[in-house]
Parts: C-alpha cells; sequence; structure tokens
C-alpha cells in the first residue's frame, strides 16, 4: 500500500541492552518507510540511551528522550503525548517485528476502514523468530465484541500487536494508568477497543515475542506486580461503557483468570509461604469463582483449567507451572 499515513512505534527502554539493537533495526526495516519511532530512555542504568542516540543519528525517523526512572506506564504515554503519525503502536524493548508488520496491519486498516488493526496471538520465540505465512483470516469486529474476546484472553492482553488510529486516543483521552505496572497493558487495550467502531482482526503472527529469558519482568514475583494486576481488573470493570451482562460476564471470568494467573506466579516463585495472606485470598477466589470458566465461551482446555482449580487450586497451579515455557523467579 502507499506510505501516505505516518505510523508511530513506541519503544519504552529499561535495562534492555541485551536485545534493544535486534528490536530498534526490526521497526527500521519495516517495507513500510513511513514511520516514526520514539524511543524513551525511561532512566535505564544500561546504555540503552546511548544506543538510542546513535540510532537517531543515522535515522531521521528516530526521536529519543531521556528521562528519570518513571515506570513503564508514564514512560509510554510520553511517547504517546510526543506522536505525530495517524495510528500508533506499543512495541516491547525485547520483541521483534516483521519487515511487514506495518503494511500488514495499515493494509487491513485500509481496506476495511477500521480504527484499530490487531492480531489475537503472537509468534513466541526463544533464539530465532518464525516468519508467518501469507495465509490469513480477518474478521471485521466491533469494539464492545473485541473487549470481550480479551476478556475471555482470546486476544493477548499486552497492549503491543496492534495499531490503533491516534485520534481515537486522543479525543477520549485514553492512556496508560501510571498508578499501574501490572495489568497496565490490559487495561489500555480494553479503553481502546470500547471507542472503536470497527476492528479488524487478522491471524498472521507478525510480532514475535520473546519467551525464556529469566530476566523479563513477566518471570518474577513480586508482590506489588500482583497487586497491581488484580487493581488493573477492578479499573477495567469502572472503565466499562456498558454494563451488558456479555460484558459484565467477561468481565468476571477475567478477574477469575488473573487471579488464577497471579497464584500461578506465587506457586511457581516459591513464595506461598512468605505471603500467606495474599495466597490464601487467592487461592479461595481461583476456587470459589472456578465454575466461570464451565459456562464461559472458552476452549475445552481453558475449562480443564476450571476443573483443576475447583479442585485444588494449589495442585492446578503446579500441573499448569510444568507446561510454562517461561521460568519463574523471585524479584
Amino acid at each position: 500500500m502507499e506510505n501516505n499515513q505516518l505510523v508511530t512505534l513506541i519503544i519504552s527502554m529499561y535495562k534492555g541492552k541485551k536485545y534493544i539493537r535486534e528490536c530498534i533495526e526490526s521497526v527500521l526495516k519495516q517495507s513500510y518507510k513511513n514511520i516514526e519511532l520514539i524511543l524513551i530512555d525511561d532512566g535505564s542504568p544500561d546504555d540503552c540511551g546511548k544506543i538510542a542516540d546513535e540510532y537517531a543519528l543515522s535515522d531521521k525517523r528516530v526521536k529519543v528522550v531521556h528521562q528519570k526512572n518513571s515506570g513503564v506506564s508514564k514512560s509510554r504515554n510520553v511517547g504517546l503525548d510526543l506522536a505525530t503519525g495517524d495510528y500508533v503502536g506499543i512495541v516491547d524493548q525485547d520483541d521483534i517485528l516483521s519487515t511487514d508488520y506495518v503494511d500488514y496491519f495499515m493494509s487491513l486498516i485500509k481496506k476495511y476502514n477500521a480504527q484499530i488493526a490487531l492480531v489475537p496471538t503472537a509468534d513466541k520465540f526463544f533464539d530465532s523468530i518464525k516468519e508467518p505465512s501469507n495465509n490469513d483470516n480477518v474478521q471485521i469486529c466491533s469494539g464492545e465484541d473485541v473487549t470481550i474476546q480479551m476478556l475471555y484472553h482470546k486476544i493477548i492482553i499486552g497492549p503491543w500487536n496492534k495499531l490503533i488510529k491516534r485520534t481515537l486516543l486522543v479525543e477520549n483521552n485514553v492512556k496508560f494508568n501510571p498508578n499501574f505496572f501490572g495489568g497496565e497493558g490490559f487495561a489500555f487495550s480494553i479503553e481502546a477497543y470500547q471507542y472503536a467502531d470497527k476492528v479488524a482482526v487478522g491471524s498472521r503472527n507478525v510480532y514475535h515475542y520473546r519467551v525464556g529469558d529469566p530476566e523479563t519482568g513477566a518471570s518474577k514475583f513480586r508482590l506489588s506486580s500482583i497487586e497491581s494486576s488484580l487493581n488493573a481488573q477492578e479499573y477495567i470493570l469502572g472503565k466499562l461503557k456498558k454494563s451488558t451482562p456479555a460484558l459484565l460476564k467477561a468481565w468476571n471470568f477475567s478477574y477469575w483468570h488473573t487471579c488464577c494467573d497471579c497464584l500461578n506466579l506465587m506457586v511457581g516463585s516459591g513464595v506461598t509461604d512468605m505471603y500467606d495472606d495474599m495466597y490464601k485470598k487467592l487461592s479461595i477466589t481461583c476456587q470459589r469463582k472456578a465454575m466461570i470458566a464451565i459456562s464461559a465461551p472458552i476452549s475445552a482446555q481453558q475449562k480443564l483449567r476450571g476443573i483443576l482449580f475447583k479442585i485444588n487450586p494449589r495442585f492446578a497451579s503446579n500441573v499448569i507451572n510444568r507446561f510454562r515455557v517461561r521460568n519463574f523467579n523471585k524479584a
């Protein structure tokens, strides 16, 4: 397609030296050339800021901001405030984009006159990425439909893997909640979806999500992150534009699923005795509300998850963690 609309991609950087060059280069090598890359050095103690400055000197499409460490939510909001593109997207500092990532999403946006284009999954990789096939299956959904799908975890809950019309965010003041550092991307996406009239949901895995690195935040236990994830769910409930039975049912499942994920993290990190009150709270919720999964429009595998938590939450967490590709460790 013609590169007539500017696309802004935002990367927040903190202790990301190990992978940041590979990430930045995957953005700059996009087949869609009319892009703006905003790199936010969030007070990183390593060489992220220096590396970012090197790219800014060699490519005028790169903008760099250096700031005191303020967290990923505030950092991404700085990028959103500076963005001038017609569409914006978030990229994690250790991930990789296929060369046609922007082209693909912009072609969906143009073809279907959509405000948001996304794919529900990503290519999870350790060392090398798997380029997507050209086969595609596109669904056109309302914002409410996509909101429900994400609440049922049928769409990856991260803020990346999508392009969003910038005016949709600006006009509705959709930003990352700076009070969250767990669940912030989930809340941001849910809020954005609800303002969209039309969302194009493709199926090509053009976003490559790195797993297996024990230094990534999702692998580390922090009590504050669990509390933030639970608070983000309550925030999402308050941000639902319509309290329809379908949305509320989906939110109840999402809250239960989040509690189960948090319990899995505690069990996998071996910290249940250290934080006994939180462990008991999560265990009770996961067991009492497990039947939500039975009546939810989810896969048989996910329903089995509900049955396991109903029988014994700790046993369920141990079983699920055995099949997890990313190991847990304590902060």
